[in-house]
This record gives structure tokens, C-alpha cells and sequence, in this order.
């Protein structure tokens, strides 16, 4: 009928997105190498999603790998220099707690890595190859 407003559907409202899951980024930790497999059992049983990186996609922002809103992979593969640091580890979306929990639980089962960082807003844009090179220099000054 004309000019009857239309009855709203129960539960048509939209939700919004939480934005993307918690992660951690892993770069030289093999999931079938005792550490790598570890590490990946440790971020599960947090319900942390682990990705793998991959030496083509160490040239992608480093906010690809987090899947924030407005981020992609490089168009191209990478092709550079392979970092010199051995493993890395980049967390993304976790809250302090987490991260605290991530530490503790990593140290118990054995399977530290020294290079990792968390993703911000400076670093979010940086190439994922740019911050582990930065983050290892960092952290062999700091040794």
C-alpha cells in the first residue's frame, strides 16, 4: 500500500566488522621444524592465526600481511636480497595482555625468537623485508 513504511526485517541490521584477526607474521620458521611447529602450536592454542611469509612476498607492506582495510600485496614478487636475520616474528592486533601471554608461553615451550616486533601505524606501510632488517639491527645493537 502507498505510502506505508516498509517494517524493518528482526536482524537485518548490519554488523560492523571487528577488523582483522589477531596474527603473527613468521618469517624463517619452518612449520615442519621443531621450533617453527612450536611456535605455530603456541599462537593456536591462543587463537592467534599464524602467516607464513614467503621470500616473494617480503616486498608487501607489512599491513597486507594483517589484512588492514586498504592494504594489498606488492603487484610484483620480491626479488631482493633475503634478510640476513634468521627468524622473525611480526604480531599484529594483539592487545598487551596477548602480547605478554605470546612471551610467556613462547619462553615455556622453548621456541623464542630474538627479532620480532608489533605492527603500528609507523611501521604498517614499511616493506615486511624493510622491518625485519630494521628490527635485527635494532636488536643486535641491543645485544
Amino acid at each position: 500500500m502507498a505510502g506505508r513504511p516498509k517494517k524493518k526485517a528482526v536482524g537485518s541490521k548490519k554488523a560492523k566488522p571487528s577488523g582483522p584477526a589477531a596474527c603473527a607474521v613468521l618469517w624463517g620458521l619452518d612449520p615442519s621444524g621443531e621450533k617453527g611447529a612450536a611456535m605455530r602450536a603456541v599462537l593456536r592454542e591462543m587463537g592467534v592465526v599464524a602467516r607464513t611469509a614467503t621470500y616473494e612476498r617480503l616486498g608487501d607492506p607489512a599491513g597486507a600481511f594483517a589484512r588492514l582495510v586498504g592494504f594489498r600485496p606488492a603487484s610484483v614478487d620480491y626479488a631482493g636480497p633475503a634478510p640476513e636475520c634468521g627468524e622473525f616474528v611480526l604480531l599484529c592486533g594483539l592487545t598487551n595482555a596477548q602480547v605478554d601471554e605470546f612471551l610467556a608461553r613462547s619462553r615455556e615451550a622453548g621456541c623464542t625468537v630474538g627479532a620480532k616486533a608489533l605492527l603500528t601505524k609507523a611501521n604498517r606501510t614499511w616493506p615486511l623485508v624493510r622491518l625485519i632488517e630494521a628490527v635485527a639491527a635494532e636488536h643486535a645493537a641491543n645485544a
